[in-house]
């Protein structure tokens, strides 16, 4: 069940629905998250209990990506601890959302707590508002060296800053842990006029660093595999963002 405070649609998308919409997709393994709120610790907690005990009955299919509020302080890096020893597997931040800046300390601060205890973070990575953001995740990065950060949406129609990867790739100082989600953004751009530029953008990143998602309940499943494979990836590649970059990142969390 989502709680009433997470609920993105009208609709109720529990998770029964989303396994009945991978029906027959080869689908092995989804992200099962939520976001915490700020200065509400009890509700955060609430949420964090309940998607580690649907991952808990799903037999090993969701993994969870808890949640905690930056502007929570010190009581956000407790909480990443409390889940970090209850199983959680990633942390999911969202700036929009849950209303923080990229480049404030604190993020920081909860990505060395986590990067510690060994938790890759899941970051949405499109704002409309931060034309600076793809700029801010590549410092945090640079601030926090051991950490595995995945940039959901690829900066949505800002992907084209994703070229920068590339660039600081070259230098001995870059720690090439970052990761690019292509939810949303692939199904967005397949079969249209940016869709082979958004390929060639992916590919100097290195698809070695791509990761399928859905963006679901915005976008469907089916939809958005559809859309990754409409892309022109050879084999290799789509066998690389399909599973065998994912499951390399859970490998190394477990």
């Amino acid at each position: 069940m989502v709680h009433e405070r997470q609920q993105v649609l009208s609709d109720p998308h529990p998770a029964s629905d989303y396994l009945a919409r991978i029906e027959g997709l080869g689908i092995t393994r989804a992200a099962a998250l939520v976001m915490a709120p700020l200065e509400d610790l009890a509700l955060t907690r609430e949420l964090n209990d309940a998607v580690l005990k649907l991952c808990d009955e799903s037999d090993g299919f969701f993994f969870a990506a808890c949640s905690v509020h930056p502007g929570d302080g010190p009581a956000a890096l407790e909480e990443l601890r409390r889940v970090a020893a209850l199983g959680a597997t990633w942390v999911k931040l969202h700036p929009n959302t849950q209303d923080f800046d990229v480049a404030d300390p604190a993020v920081a601060a909860v990505v060395a707590e986590a990067t510690a205890l060994d938790l890759p973070v899941l970051f949405d990575a499109y704002s409309p508002w931060d034309r600076n953001q793809p700029g801010k995740f590549i410092q945090l990065a640079m601030a926090v060296p051991e950490s595995r950060l995945i940039l959901a949406h690829a900066h949505g129609p800002d992907f084209p800053a994703l070229v920068v990867h590339e660039i600081v790739s070259r230098y001995p100082f870059w720690p090439r842990q970052v990761w690019i989600d292509v939810s949303a953004t692939a199904s967005l751009l397949a079969n249209g006029p940016f869709a082979e530029q958004f390929v060639w953008v992916l590919r100097k990143v290195g698809t070695d660093r791509v990761l399928f998602g859905s963006d679901y309940p915005l976008d469907d499943p089916r939809t958005a595999l559809d859309a990754v494979r409409s892309l022109g990836f050879d084999d290799d590649e789509l066998r690389a963002i399909l599973f065998d970059n994912a499951a390399a990142l859970l490998a190394a969390t477990a």
